[in-house]
């Protein structure tokens, strides 16, 4: 009868606790170990990638202070939190029982890298006193950003006195942020920048054009920077040659 006793003492995972954890780049992660009956056995958690050991018990063994273990008293979780996760923390850990053998239980942490994307792509072309319209829309995010800044040359714009600028930000399962900047002058030309809260920021360059032909424009060579080799300068090798033959009659 004792030996039966003993045998429904033995620890065992709670199954009804997920073992497969996303989250997205910088947002605290908690990784749930969930053991009934421990009794005197102690719960430690182990990076199966590189099997560092990175809590033993309520301590802290990871140089890595983002790894902490939160298990409040008298309850039989034993959760791994993990501040700040990123891309590479991805994988699986082990929440191990020291018993003998030892027990153990894997969880899968995914750590996804959300993005911002603007649809109007990289450049745009709009004329001197026409309303540049730009929609930076992030993608792979399960959790709506806490907010989403605009910049224009470094310089953040969501709250610019200026009066025609509108920032409108609808947060969804695909949060959509609108800049809308009206009648529009030359010197609102430059980089634009939409950097949500968790997720790679997006960017694209705005042409105001005073009188130019944006088709012209758009022909043009650009550099990474969206600066514009003007296609005047294929033309001087051939004016200096007629120049030549002129002067050689």
């Amino acid at each position: 009868m004792r030996n039966v006793l003993h045998a429904d003492l033995q620890p065992s995972f709670d199954t009804s606790v997920s073992d497969n954890i996303t989250t997205t780049s910088g947002k605290t992660a908690y990784l749930p170990c969930r053991v009934r009956h421990l009794a005197d056995r102690t719960v430690s958690w182990i990076r199966r990638q590189d099997l560092h050991v990175l809590t033993v018990g309520r301590y802290t063994y990871s140089s890595d202070e983002r790894f902490q273990m939160i298990h409040p008293e008298d309850s039989d979780d034993w959760t791994l939190q993990v501040k700040y996760p990123q891309r590479e923390d991805t994988g699986l850990y082990e929440c191990q029982v020291s018993t003998v053998p030892k027990m153990s239980k894997f969880i899968t942490l995914n750590v996804l890298v959300s993005k911002a994307i603007i649809k109007e792509g990289s450049i745009q072309y709009i004329k001197s006193g026409s309303t540049i319209n730009l929609t930076c829309i992030v993608l792979e995010s399960p959790v709506p950003p806490d907010y989403v800044f605009w910049y224009h040359n470094g310089h953040v714009i969501n709250y610019d006195t200026r009066e025609g600028i509108e920032v409108k930000t609808e947060k969804s399962p695909r949060t959509t942020s609108t800049l809308r900047i009206e009648k529009a002058r030359p010197e609102d030309s430059g980089n634009y920048s939409c950097i949500p809260s968790n997720a790679d920021p997006a960017e694209i360059g705005v042409h105001v054009l005073n009188g130019e032909n944006p088709a012209a424009m758009q022909h043009g060579k650009h550099t990474s920077s969206g600066t514009r080799f003007s296609t005047s300068s294929t033309l001087v090798p051939g004016m200096l040659c007629s120049v030549f033959l002129l002067v050689n009659r």
